[in-house]
C-alpha cells in the first residue's frame, strides 16, 4: 500500500510540474515596451479553464499523498541501531590502598 501511494505522489508531482510549466502567467501577453498595462487594468479575469482545474485537482491529490505518507512513515517501527548494543556492566572500582 505504501508504494503505491508513493508511485502515484511521484506521478502527480510530475504532472503537476509539466501542467505548471505549460500554463501561461499573467504577464505573458503584455509586450516588453508595449503599453499594455492599461488594456491589463481593465481587462477581465482569465476563465478558470480545464488546465486550471486538473492542476487545482493535482494539488489537492498531492496534498493528500503528502498527508498519507507522513502518517504511514511515522506508523512503521523504527528502530535504532543503538538498541541493539549491549552495554557491558561496569567493573566494580578498585578499593584503594590494597
Amino acid at each position: 500500500m505504501y508504494t503505491l501511494i508513493l508511485t502515484l505522489h511521484i506521478i502527480v508531482c510530475i504532472l503537476l510540474i509539466l501542467l505548471v510549466l505549460l500554463q501561461s502567467g499573467k504577464g505573458s501577453a503584455a509586450g516588453i515596451f508595449g503599453a499594455s498595462g492599461a488594456d491589463n487594468l481593465f481587462a477581465s479575469p482569465t476563465a478558470f479553464n480545464a488546465v486550471n482545474k486538473f492542476t487545482a485537482i493535482l494539488a489537492a491529490v498531492l496534498m493528500c499523498t503528502s498527508v498519507v505518507l507522513t502518517i504511514a512513515s511515522n506508523k512503521k517501527s523504527s528502530e535504532s541501531v543503538l538498541d541493539n548494543v549491549q552495554i557491558p556492566a561496569a567493573a566494580a572500582p578498585a578499593e584503594a590502598g590494597k
